[in-house]
């Protein structure tokens, strides 16, 4: 279903209430004067022959230059072919451009006559955008129309991101990029727009530009936590995690009481394969905020990385007895299986410590209506492990496995 993501409050006073007051009195100019009836009887092509007669006698007439922005303008409303429409909007734009260089006087009526362009510009994009929803062509038409309202109002964020919204619809999400950084460029620092523009740089190869996008974002917007995320799957795609890790122990040492920020570097030291000092930055994080779910998985998850990790010295002792057991004597075997055998009750031990912080998560998951898969699986290999069959054969259902 296409979404568009915001179209800007526009006074209506711009749809009608003001007047768009020009050079309509007396001109020394015949030909001005000749165009300005011209207009009122909707002849353009005319007006805009008397208006280059006038330029070439006067290039710097800025009264002609105004009128002729007045009536490109109208003709550009009467124009249904849009490269046509577009075209004249463009030179209305550049003619109104010469009449306030050379004579700043005419600078309100021009702003006025572009305050109209731009939102008529914009209502036809949004009328193209609510017909793209049963025509995907429609939405790239819209897109040209958004670009036409930014470029009368280059400072008006609110085209680019409707702009980039519509190539995102009409499947030509690359072509969104330039509107994006404009949208930006221009003052909308909407979390959104830097979420967006990142995942577009990450789809076409622009790895770099989508971190530096995100630190900027993750800066500005510091609890926003799908922002710190993405900054955190992007350093991991990217291979990266020392820079990450670097940024959330800074992160952390300046504001110890960030529950997000205590998260996130914990995440990170799992991943790195520290799992001390993860467990102690996660707990951190559900001392600052008992409630937080993802925080909870977590442990457990380190817990159950312990305890894979013991099972692999488990096979690694028994695959290297298995091999030598000719060779050993009878106190050296003994000794060997003694030391197999607490790494078993080591790898038991960590896997009952899982079973708490992952039950508290799949309450909380719960109470929060979110999938609890994961943490089902989880906790059913920790009760398996630990010879609790019931609790095991409960959580079954959750974690997607079939009743035996």
């Amino acid at each position: 279903m296409a979404v568009m993501k915001r179209f800007p409050i526009l006074l209506s006073l711009l749809l009608g209430a003001f007047l768009l007051v020009g050079a309509d009195g007396c001109s020394s100019d015949p030909n001005v004067e000749g165009a300005k009836l011209d207009l009122r009887s909707k002849d353009y092509d005319r007006a805009l022959q008397n208006l280059a007669t006038a330029l070439e006698k006067d290039p710097a007439n800025a009264e002609a230059y105004e009128l002729k922005g007045r009536v490109l303008s109208e003709k550009a409303t009467a124009t249904p072919d849009q490269a046509e429409h577009i075209d004249l909007i463009m030179e209305m734009v550049e003619a109104f451009k010469s009449a306030t260089s050379i004579d700043p006087t005419y600078t309100e009526a021009v702003t006025n006559s572009m305050r109209f362009s731009y939102v008529s510009e914009f209502q036809r994009g949004t009328q193209a955008f609510n017909r793209g929803r049963n025509d995907d062509s429609e939405f790239l038409t819209a897109a040209r129309y958004f670009r036409s309202a930014a470029d009368i109002m280059p400072d008006s964020s609110g085209a680019y991101v409707n702009e980039a919204f519509s190539y995102m619809n009409g499947k030509s999400p690359e072509s969104a990029i330039g509107p994006f950084e404009d949208a930006l460029a221009a003052g909308d620092t909407d979390p959104d727009n830097y979420r967006l523009l990142s995942g577009l740089y990450q789809s076409n190869d622009r790895m770099d530009d989508s971190i530096e996008l995100l630190e900027t974002a993750s800066t500005m917007y510091p609890e926003d936590g799908e922002i710190q995320s993405e900054l955190l799957n992007a350093y991991q795609i990217s291979g990266q995690i020392d820079k990450a890790l670097d940024r959330y122990r800074t992160a952390v040492e300046n504001d110890p009481e960030n529950s997000l920020y205590r998260y996130n570097y914990g995440s990170l030291l799992v991943q790195a394969g520290q799992n001390e000092p993860a467990l102690e930055q996660l707990q951190a994080a559900i001392a600052i905020d008992p409630n937080y779910s993802n925080a909870h998985f977590n442990i457990g998850a380190v817990y159950i990385n312990q305890a894979v990790e013991a099972n692999e010295r488990v096979k690694e002792v028994d695959d290297k007895l298995r091999a030598e057991r000719s060779d050993l004597s009878r106190d050296q075997i003994d000794e060997r299986e003694a030391a197999i055998d607490v790494l078993v009750d080591e790898r038991r031990d960590f896997f009952a410590l899982a079973i708490a912080p992952l039950e508290t998560a799949r309450e909380l998951f719960e109470a929060n209506e979110e999938d609890v898969t994961d943490v089902c699986r989880a906790l059913f290999q920790s009760y398996a492990q630990t010879n609790q069959t019931d609790k095991a054969q409960e959580v079954s259902e959750c974690a997607g496995y079939e009743d035996n």
